[in-house]
């Protein structure tokens, strides 16, 4: 993951530390603002308090991954608390998911709707008369009239899709596994997971690290806190080149690795 641009690098060569930062040295509304920073977000008062919960609960794990830490080398370790933070881990995962999926699904719309023309038509099927107030209905109407008049927005659209593609791709991983017990690839073939949910605490923070497997291969390891931090690294994050982008695509879409049938085929 360190060899991207759009996602942070939290390990150094391995004769060196790991270069997590302290949870002291973590402002507790971070994550909050660096999501309010994405393009056509903070206009949605919706995604603003779903962000605003998120970042309350990370706020919350970042206190129990650093009792975890503390208290492993003990010869009573703090099982209770491992188990609150193995526990809610997978649900703040599923959450920050769905949040930047939806995000993501907005923008894309909006671009899509700038390219062909359409932002009048969407706009004015939402505003179409019901009987009663919807409210996310006007708003959305309202920032696609937004969208609309203000082309600089669309292309911040485009410009944050990029930027935040290799977090994102990484969450959607992780959250595959742990809900549908699946490798996240594309068609529609889906491989089964490793070890689904499988989650040990890492030694240097006390968050949770899981397996990134394809059939037999562990193609990497990512704790809840690196997901954080990756969302905290937003605002900073470069556009990647498109061989990046590329590379990345591939590293995190490797062939199935599928072991021989009994006979000598593969199935």
């Amino acid at each position: 993951m360190g060899a991207y641009d759009g996602v942070p690098e939290m390990f150094e060569p391995e004769d060196e530390e790991p270069r997590y930062r302290r949870v002291s040295d973590i402002g507790r509304s971070d994550l909050f603002e660096a999501l309010k920073s994405l393009a056509g977000f903070a206009e949605n008062p919706f995604l603003v308090m779903q962000a605003s919960q998120l970042c309350h609960v990370d706020n919350l794990l970042n206190g129990l991954e650093e009792q975890v830490l503390q208290q492993m080398a003990e010869d009573d370790p703090p099982r209770s608390t491992m188990a609150m933070v193995q526990a809610l881990s997978p649900m703040w995962i599923f959450a920050a998911y769905e949040l930047l999926r939806t995000w993501r699904q907005r923008c894309e719309e909006v671009i899509k709707l700038a390219e062909n023309g359409g932002f009048d038509q969407k706009a004015s099927h939402l505003e179409r008369e019901l009987g009663y107030r919807h409210y996310d209905r006007e708003l959305r109407a309202q920032q696609l009239r937004d969208a609309q008049e203000r082309p600089e927005l669309v292309d911040q659209m485009r410009l944050d899709l990029r930027r935040t593609e290799m977090g994102f791709t990484t969450l959607e991983f992780i959250r595959v596994a742990l809900a549908k017990h699946e490798v996240s690839k594309k068609g529609n073939k889906k491989p089964i997971a490793f070890a689904p949910g499988l989650a040990l605490p890492n030694c240097h923070t006390g968050s949770v690290d899981y397996e990134m497997s394809n059939g037999g291969s562990i193609i990497g390891y990512v704790s809840r806190r690196d997901i954080a931090e990756t969302i905290r690294f937003f605002p900073e994050a470069d556009n990647p080149s498109d061989e990046d982008l590329t590379g990345f695509r591939h590293y995190m879409n490797p062939p199935d690795v599928e072991p021989p049938s009994s006979n000598g085929s593969t199935p």
